[in-house]
C-alpha cells in the first residue's frame, strides 16, 4: 500500500475505503446528537475531522496499481 499525492486517483484500497466511510458514518451520527444537544461548535468539528478523514482516506493506493 502506499501513500502520496499522485495516487488520488488511483483506486483506493477496500480496507482503506471501510475505515473511512466507518468513521464518516460514526461522525455523522456523532454530530447529529452533538446537534440536537445544542453543542453547535462539537458538531461542526467532528464533521470536519470526518471530511479530512474522507479525503486523505483518497490518497492511498494498492503498490500493483500505481
Amino acid at each position: 500500500m502506499k501513500f502520496g499525492l499522485q495516487h488520488y486517483w488511483a483506486p483506493t484500497p477496500k480496507k482503506i475505503r471501510k475505515i473511512a466511510d466507518s468513521i464518516l458514518a460514526a461522525s455523522v451520527t456523532i454530530a447529529s446528537f452533538a446537534a440536537f444537544s445544542e453543542h453547535t461548535k462539537l458538531a461542526t468539528g467532528v464533521m470536519i475531522i470526518a471530511a479530512i478523514a474522507k479525503f486523505i482516506s483518497n490518497f492511498f493506493t494498492d503498490e500493483t496499481t500505481a
